[in-house]
């Protein structure tokens, strides 16, 4: 029986000064001692904004920095499979920015044993690893561009796709906010596509925070996991309707898995701030954790 994992890490955000916040690179070092086949990057390794006018040298230079913050993992031959965040990605320097770091995510993954790479990494692409399909969406906003929506139609109506027990998703903005507001349009028309193409589970970063419920489109269903921050460096709150819904005396209750959480005394913020999500896989199944960096160990997140 195959049994493996991989991690999911997501908005680092490199300081602006280009140093690597502390708990990321804690983080790393824990995730290195934990040995997952991969690591996915789920965007927001750094903090470009619209208009910041941040030249390519800076932009490199957040680069390398987070780049050099991964040696714990390339030490231990573990490859990071990328996409991107809209903090990566607002302007053309943030964008070439982007492409010079992650120049050979393919050449790793194959030297690594993870299976042929199809389609634009590090942007859209995908990839079969044993008998999971891993499916990676370049979706940096709350709109589905029509050729990552022809990407993923194409990927997943592919043999590879088809004959695998298992397929995923991972793509930067989630479905549903938990914190904001959710646009219905892109929310229908990727939840659609994945869930009709046999999807699973969706895994998304960009709100800040640990979410898991179920979500339907038409007959078919789809898991939609936020995997929170794994650097701690700013928090949202739950919005309104989420904490009506699924908080009670300070306490909050992931709807998919019915795990409790703890918020932060009168707020709505909740109180494990660095995250990772590790997926476990066995024989064509999979099942996910969620872990909070406390006094520098990766713990079960939420309340026992």
């Amino acid at each position: 029986m195959a049994q493996w994992s991989f991690a999911i890490v997501s908005d680092i955000h490199v300081y602006s000064k280009g140093t690597v916040p502390s708990a990321f690179q804690t983080v790393v070092g824990q995730l290195a001692a934990l040995g997952p086949r991969f690591v996915v990057l789920c965007g927001d390794a750094t903090v470009g904004n619209p208009g910041d006018g941040v030249d390519s040298d800076r932009v490199k230079a957040w680069w390398l920095a987070f780049h050099a913050a991964l040696a714990p993992l390339r030490m231990a031959g573990i490859p990071v499979l990328p996409i991107a965040g809209n903090h990566d990605y607002y302007t053309d320097n943030h964008r070439r920015g982007y492409f010079g770091a992650w120049p050979n995510v393919t050449a790793d993954a194959e030297s690594a044993g993870l299976g042929s790479v199809t389609g634009q990494p590090p942007l859209s692409y995908a990839l079969r690893v044993d008998d999971v399909f891993l499916l990676f969406l370049h979706v940096v906003d709350q709109k589905l561009d029509a050729g990552v929506e022809a990407f993923a139609q194409q990927a997943l109506a592919s043999d590879e796709a088809t004959g695998a027990a298992l397929r995923l998703c991972c793509g930067h903005v989630p479905l549903v906010s938990m914190m904001g507001k959710t646009s219905e349009t892109f929310r229908d028309k990727l939840g659609a596509l994945l869930a009709g193409g046999g999807v699973s589970a969706y895994f998304s970063g960009h709100e800040h925070l640990v979410w898991d419920q179920e979500l339907a489109f038409g007959d078919a269903t789809l898991r939609q996991i936020h995997v929170g921050t794994a650097s701690g460096t700013y928090h949202y709150p739950l919005n309104s309707s989420t904490a009506a819904a699924h908080v009670r005396d300070g306490v909050g209750t992931l709807p998919y898995t019915g795990q409790r959480f703890a918020l932060l005394p009168g707020t709505k913020q909740q109180a494990d701030k660095v995250t990772v999500t590790i997926v476990d896989i066995d024989d064509g199944t999979y099942d996910v954790r969620h872990l909070a960096l406390r006094d520098d160990r990766l713990e079960p997140f939420g309340i026992a």
